[in-house]
C-alpha cells in the first residue's frame, strides 16, 4: 500500500516505519487481510450501523417477537434468581391508567373487602372479557401496593421467590391455565402466603371462568368475578384520560353528538371489556372532522374483529386473488417499507407461488387491462400508508411506508401463513432468502426478524432450512441475517441454549470462515443472555483470524457494540479495542483488527451535534467525536486510538480519509471544530503525531472550498500552537 502525499518531499502524511518491539505493525497483514475490500467497506457512506439497528428495533417490535412483551411491554424485565420467575414491573402510565379509567361493578366494594381479609394470593376467575386483569391491578392498588408488577404467565410459581421481592409491591399473573392450575397446591398457596405477609405483598392469579382447581380447599379460596363494568362507561373514561387536558373541550364536544352516542350505546353488549377500552383510544386518538370521527372508529373496530386469531385463516382465504394475498404476507414481513418495495416483494412470492405459465394457466392473457389498483389492495388487507418517522443513513425519512391499521395483525398472518399452508411453508425459506440478499439492508434486515420469529415456532426446521444455507451462502448480507435471525430466535427461552450453542461450534477454529463470520455478527446473544465477558471473549478469539469474512464481522460487530443503545457501552467496547491496539500484548492481527475496529466505527457512527450550552444541536456529528466532547476520558481514550491509527502503517492512509471527512463534517460548526482541535491536540504524545496532523490540516487548507475544510484545519492549527507555546 502506498500513501499518497501533496508534497513528495514532505513526510508528514507517511508514518515511518516504527522501530521494533511490541509496537512493529502488522507488516504484510494487509495483503493477508485482503486490504482493498476493507478499504472499500471504510469509504461508505456513514449511518449503517444505525440504519441495521433502528430498522431491527422496528421490526422486533411491529412482529412482537420479545418475549417480555408477552407479559411486560417494553419496559425492563428482570428475574430474582437463575431458576425463578420473570416479572416486569407496570409502567406508570399503566398504573395511571387504572386509577383514571377502571370502572367499578357495582359488587366491586365487596369485592376489595373480600381479598383485604383473604390470604395474600388472590384467586380470581371470570368469563373471558370480564376485566380481569383491570380488576387485578385495581384491587392491588386499593389494598395500598406501592409497586406493581407482571409475571410471566408460562413460569411456575414454585420458583416465585416472595421473599425476596421489593416490600410493599404486589403482582399479577394472568391467565393461569388448567395445566398450571392442576399442579397448584393448599401448601403452595400457604407457602407463597406466608412469605408475601413478611414482604407486605399480594399476588393476584386470574384464570378463565372454564379453569377447575384440582382441590376443593383451594376452590373455597376463589373470588369470582361474577358482574362487569358497563362496556359504555369504560368507553367514555378511556375517551376522557386519554384527551387529556389539553382535548378536554374536543372530548366533551364529540360525547354530545349523536352518531358518537349511537356507537358508544351500541357498545353494551360488546363480548370483551378491552374492545370497548380501544373503542375509548381511538376516539381520542384518531383525528379529522367530528363528523367522521365516529365512522373512522366503527371501520376500525371492524377491522379489529376481522383480523381476530380466529379469524385470519378465512380472512385470507376470502381475499380476492393470489396477489392480494401476497401482499398480506409481504407487508406482515415488511410493514415499514416503501408500497413500492412491499409490493415488489409480494410479486416475486406470488412468482415462486404460481404454476408455470401455460395454455390452461395463462400468467396473464393478451390485452388484459389492470385491474385492483394498490389503494384497492392495501384496503382489502386491512392496510394503509403513513408517514415514517424513521430517518434514513443518507437523511431524511423513509416517506410513505404500509403498515396494518391493526398493529397485530403482521404477526397473527405470520403465524397463520407457517402454520396451516403447506405451500407457502414450502416456498417461505426461499422468498425470504431472496430477500434477505436485497439491495436495500433494511429489506434484509427485517427478513432476518421474519426467520428468526418462525424460528421460534420451530426451531430446528429453520435452522436446516433458512440459517444454514444463509450462513454458509456467498452473499456476505447473508452471513449478517442469519445472525440476526438467530439473535430473534433466542429470545424464546426455549431456545436460546440451543442458539448459544450453534454460535459456539460456528466460532471455534478450524471452522469455515463463513460460519465463523456469523458468529462473530452473533456476539449480542452471548452479550445480552450473559453479559460482557462471554461476549468479549468470542470476539477476541476471533480477532485473531486471517480471512477478510471474519476480520469484516469482528469490526463491524464492534461498531455495534459502540452504537447499542445510543452508546450505553461505548466505554466497554473501547476498552476492549484499547486492548488490542495499544498494550502490544495480544500479537499483531489483533491491533491491526482493532485499528480496523475503531476505523469501521469513526466512519460510520453519526450523532447530534453539541450545541454552546452543551445540549443537543440539529448538526451532525461523528459520534466519538460527541461522546470525545462531553467527557474529557473518553476524549483521551479515543485520542489514543487516532494516534494509533494515524501512525499504523497498515491503515494510515484510511485513518487520514476518515479524519477529512471528520474535518469536513464540523466545518460549518463552531463548537465542532473547537472539538476536534481539541480532540487531536490530545492525540499528540510524539513530534511525530504532531507532523502528520499539521500536514493533514495543511491538505484541508489547500483542498479549496466544498473538498477541504480550511476553517477546520485554522482551528486544529491554533489549537496546536497554543499546546506548543505552554510547553
Amino acid at each position: 500500500m502506498t500513501a499518497h502525499s501533496d508534497n513528495p518531499d514532505e513526510d508528514g502524511g507517511r508514518p515511518e516505519p516504527p522501530p521494533g518491539g511490541s509496537d512493529q505493525p502488522a507488516g504484510d497483514a494487509a495483503d493477508v487481510f485482503g486490504m482493498k475490500e476493507l478499504r472499500d467497506a471504510l469509504s461508505g457512506p456513514p449511518g449503517d450501523t444505525d440504519e441495521r439497528l433502528g430498522t431491527e428495533r422496528e421490526a422486533l417490535a411491529g412482529l412482537k417477537v420479545r418475549a417480555q412483551q408477552v407479559f411486560g411491554g417494553s419496559q425492563y424485565v428482570f428475574t430474582m434468581g437463575a431458576d425463578s420467575v420473570r416479572m416486569a414491573e407496570m409502567p406508570s402510565e399503566e398504573i395511571d391508567e387504572t386509577q383514571e379509567t377502571y370502572v367499578r361493578a357495582s359488587g366491586h366494594p365487596a369485592l376489595v373487602q373480600q381479598t383485604a381479609t383473604a390470604s395474600r394470593v388472590i384467586l380470581l376467575r371470570g368469563a373471558e372479557g370480564c376485566g380481569k386483569y383491570a380488576t387485578a391491578r385495581a384491587v392491588l392498588l386499593e389494598s395500598g401496593c406501592r409497586r406493581l408488577y407482571r409475571l410471566d404467565p408460562t413460569a411456575d410459581l414454585k420458583h416465585f421467590d416472595a421473599q425476596t421481592v421489593p416490600p410493599g409491591a404486589g403482582f399479577v399473573m394472568e391467565n393461569l391455565a388448567q395445566s398450571a392450575a392442576d399442579s397448584l397446591t393448599p401448601f403452595d398457596l400457604r407457602s407463597l402466603d406466608a412469605a408475601l405477609r413478611k414482604r407486605d405483598g399480594r399476588l393476584v392469579l386470574t384464570m378463565s371462568s372454564k379453569v377447575q382447581l384440582p382441590d376443593a380447599e383451594l376452590e373455597r379460596t376463589v373470588t369470582e368475578v361474577s358482574e362487569r363494568a358497563d362496556p359504555c362507561d369504560v368507553v367514555r373514561a378511556h375517551l376522557l384520560w386519554r384527551s387529556g387536558p389539553g382535548q378536554a373541550a374536543r372530548a366533551h364536544r364529540l360525547l354530545g353528538r349523536p352518531d358518537v352516542a349511537s356507537l358508544i350505546d351500541g357498545m353494551a353488549d360488546t363480548p370483551e371489556l378491552a374492545r370497548a377500552a380501544e373503542a375509548g383510544r381511538l376516539l381520542a386518538e384518531l383525528t379529522g372532522p367530528d363528523e367522521d370521527i365516529a365512522r373512522q372508529v366503527a371501520e376500525r373496530l371492524e377491522q379489529l374483529d376481522l383480523c381476530g386469531p380466529r379469524s385470519i385463516v378465512p380472512w385470507l382465504e376470502e381475499l380476492p386473488d393470489l396477489a392480494t394475498q401476497c401482499l398480506a404476507v409481504s407487508t406482515a414481513v415488511f410493514g415499514g417499507e416503501a408500497y413500492e418495495t412491499v409490493a415488489s416483494l409480494a410479486e416475486r412470492l406470488r412468482d415462486l407461488l404460481q404454476p408455470p405459465e401455460t395454455a390452461e394457466h395463462p400468467d396473464r392473457p393478451r390485452n388484459k387491462p389492470f385491474a385492483s389498483s394498490g389503494s384497492q389492495r392495501l384496503k382489502a388487507i386491512h392496510a394503509t400508508l403513513i408517514d415514517s418517522e424513521v430517518a434514513t443513513r443518507h437523511g431524511g425519512a423513509r416517506g410513505r411506508v404500509v403498515r396494518f391499521r391493526d398493529p397485530d395483525t403482521a404477526l397473527r398472518v405470520l403465524d397463520v401463513v407457517w402454520a396451516e399452508y403447506d405451500t407457502l411453508r414450502e416456498v417461505l425459506p426461499v422468498w425470504l432468502r431472496q430477500c434477505a440478499a436485497h439491495q436495500l439492508p433494511t429489506v434484509g434486515v427485517r427478513a432476518a426478524v421474519a426467520a428468526g420469529v418462525v424460528a421460534q415456532r420451530t426451531f430446528e426446521t429453520i435452522r436446516a432450512q433458512v440459517l444454514m444455507p444463509w450462513a454458509t451462502g456467498r452473499e456476505p448480507r447473508l452471513w449478517h441475517a442469519a445472525a440476526t435471525a438467530l439473535y430473534v430466535a433466542a429470545e424464546d427461552t426455549a431456545h436460546t441454549e440451543a442458539v448459544r450453542n450453534l454460535v459456539t461450534a460456528w466460532s471455534g477454529a478450524g471452522t469455515e470462515s463463513r460460519l465463523r463470520a456469523v458468529a462473530a455478527r452473533s456476539w449480542r446473544i452471548l452479550f445480552e443472555k450473559e453479559g460482557a465477558e462471554p461476549a468479549w471473549a468470542l470476539l477476541h478469539a476471533l480477532a485473531a483470524a486471517e480471512e477478510l469474512d471474519v476480520v469484516d464481522a469482528v469490526c463491524t460487530s464492534v461498531t455495534e457494540y459502540l452504537a447499542l443503545e445510543e452508546g450505553r457501552y461505548q466505554r466497554e467496547a473501547l476498552d476492549l479495542v484499547d486492548q488490542w491496539v495499544v498494550s502490544g500484548n495480544y500479537g499483531p492481527e489483533r491491533r491491526f483488527v482493532g485499528q480496523l475496529s475503531f476505523l469501521y466505527a469513526a466512519n460510520d457512527l453519526l450523532g447530534p451535534g453539541l450545541g454552546e450550552t452543551g445540549e443537543g444541536s440539529d448538526a451532525l456529528w461523528p459520534e466519538l467525536l460527541r461522546a470525545s466532547a462531553r467527557d474529557p476520558v473518553r476524549q483521551q481514550e479515543i485520542a489514543v486510538l487516532w494516534e494509533a491509527v494515524l501512525n499504523s502503517a497498515d491503515v494510515f492512509e484510511s485513518a487520514q480519509e476518515i479524519l477529512a471527512k471528520w474535518a469536513r463534517m464540523v466545518e460549518p460548526d463552531n463548537r465542532g471544530r473547537r472539538a476536534l482541535a481539541r480532540l487531536l491536540a490530545a492525540c499528540v504524545s510524539t513530534p511525530r503525531t504532531e507532523r502528520i496532523i499539521r500536514h493533514q490540516a495543511a491538505v484541508w487548507s489547500r483542498a479549496g472550498a466544498g473538498r477541504g475544510a480550511p476553517l477546520t484545519a485554522r482551528e486544529v492549527l491554533a489549537c496546536l500552537d497554543m499546546r506548543s507555546n505552554s510547553r
